[in-house]
Order: C-alpha cells, then structure tokens, then sequence
C-alpha cells in the first residue's frame, strides 16, 4: 500500500530505473565519434590546403637539379637562400613592389569609397529605376571578366590611357570597375541593420546626407568594410591577366606578378627561383590576413545572414 504523507510532509521520493541511461551513454559515444570524424577530416583538409605552400617554401630553398630529385619531400639538406637574392635583384623586385602598393593602395581607397556610397544610396533612398538598377548590376555576374578585356582596352585606348604612367590609370580603373557588384550586395546587407531612427536623429541634428553616411553608417559596418578591404587586397595584389594587357610593354611600372613573368620569359624556366619569388609576393597576403583575420570571419558570417 502506498504510503500517504501527512500535512506538512514531503512525498517520498520514488527511485525509478533509467532506461534511457545506455542509450545517453551510446549517443554519446556516437557524438563524439562524428566529432573525431568531423575533426580528422579538417585536419585532412589543412594539410591539403597547406602543403603546397610548404612545398613551394621548400623548392625555393633547392638548386635547379634537386628541385626534380626532392620529388614531394619537403626536407632541405642545404638551403640556397642566394635564390631570394638572385629573384630580388633580377626581377627588380622593389621596384615591382613599389609599384603594386600603390596599384592596390588607390584601388582598394576607390573601391571602399564607391561600393559603400552606392550601398548607402541604394539602401536609404527611394528614386525611380531602383530596381532596374539593382537588376542591372546582378547581371553582370553572368558575363566572365575575361570578355570585357577587349572592349575595356578600346575605352583605355580612346581615353588615351595605354602607354607609360598612363597605363597604370588604366588599370586602377580598370580593376575597380571590376570589384564592384559583390562588394555593394555585401554592403548593402549590412546598411539593412542600420536602424532608420539612427537617420531620423542625424536629420534632426542638421547632419547632411554624406554627414550622415560618414559618421554614422561607416562606422557601424566596420566588419563589411574589413572584409572587402581584404577581398580587394589579395584580388588587385595577384592580379595577372589586366596588369599583363596594360603593363607587360613596360617594365617601369609592371607589377609583380608581371615581373616575375617577364623573369621567367627571359631565361628558362627556373622553378627554385620563380618559387622564392612567389614567396616574396604571399608574404604581405598573410600578413594582412592576419591582421584582418578577425573582421573578416565576422563580416563574411554575418553578411550570410544580414539583408
């Protein structure tokens, strides 16, 4: 019989079997065993993605004759750091740096500018062909950059801009006209979130419509901004085919890309030094990386889900 409690006593507590305990236990164990999984099959994908750069760094430390030997070793028996001194020197590698840096440099200050202001603009105002334009600008994501070299080099050519100094403008424009429809979608999720109260108060402070985009919106989306600040660095710095066009004839102002190119033309094909200078070129990539490695993991997550 069961034991009725009296007033101002507490239940007793029932003991009861848990059948579910085994099976906790199992799922558990099955968890865990989709996370080794899970975590061996990245490791997989690290080395897969970081080998090649190890091997790169190992066949720039070779002689010609060991580079075809080594096979896919990565040891270095006697590291021939002469092979940095040699691409530096005859690809005339800080001149072609110099002249990246400032490619990349304006290119990225023109790009920032342009893609927010058109964000911007096509976020908070209402004007009519709004969505005519929105429409125009995704479509061009279904013709291949490599179609419009061609037309792009007549423009160049009639603005004369193809020759000297003034092809290096060519380019600039050239490459920012290029990296501008991901850049303002992008753009364009983060300006979404900004709240329109935030505009209301600008407007009742006296602030202007650019007041009000400088101070208040750009800050706000610094996490975009990071983010295609580093998508435009690492696309304009590695750029090859529109340097090629506009620069190749003129070795004052090639890039470097173009210059390790025009080094490898020159002589015969050098792997051992073509791979140092490849090195040179990744280091200022990964140091940027790493400094804009946080803003750009949060920009590219939250402009998944924003907009």
């Amino acid at each position: 019989m069961a034991t009725i409690p009296r007033a101002g006593e507490l239940a007793p507590v029932q003991e009861f079997d848990h059948p579910r305990r085994q099976t906790s236990v199992a799922e558990t164990g099955l968890r865990l065993g989709w996370t080794g999984v899970r975590y061996a099959l990245l490791c997989l994908y690290l080395v897969i993605c970081i080998y090649p750069f190890l091997w790169m760094i190992s066949t720039s430390l070779r002689t010609s004759a060991s580079v075809f030997a080594a096979g896919l070793s990565l040891k270095v028996d006697d590291p021939q750091w002469v092979n940095y001194q040699e691409i530096w020197r005859q690809a005339d590698i800080p001149r072609a740096a110099i002249n990246t840096v400032l490619i990349t440099a304006v290119c990225m200050a023109l790009i920032i500018f342009t893609t927010s202001m058109t964000a911007y603009a096509v976020t908070r105002s209402d004007f009519p062909g709004k969505k005519l334009i929105m429409v125009a600008l995704l479509t061009t994501f279904l013709v291949p950059g490599e179609m419009l070299v061609i037309p792009t080099f007549y423009v160049n050519r009639s603005l004369h801009l193809i020759g000297d100094w003034r092809s290096v403008i060519a380019v600039i424009l050239v490459m920012t006209a290029g990296a501008q429809v991901f850049n303002i979608y992008l753009l364009i999720g983060y300006f979404r979130t900004v709240p329109r109260d935030l505009y209301d108060a600008s407007e009742l402070d006296g602030a202007s419509y650019f007041g009000t985009y400088w101070r208040i919106s750009l800050p706000l989306i610094k996490p975009a901004l990071a983010t295609i600040s580093l998508l435009t660095f690492m696309g304009v710095w590695n750029a090859y085919l529109i340097p090629l066009v506009y620069l190749a004839q003129n070795p004052k102002y090639q890039t470097l890309t173009i210059a390790l190119i025009q080094y490898s033309k020159r002589f015969q094909t050098l792997y051992h030094i073509m791979a140092a200078g490849a090195v040179l070129t990744l280091v200022p990539i990964i140091i940027v990386f790493l400094f804009l490695q946080r803003y750009f993991i949060q920009g590219l997550t939250e402009g998944a889900t924003k907009g």
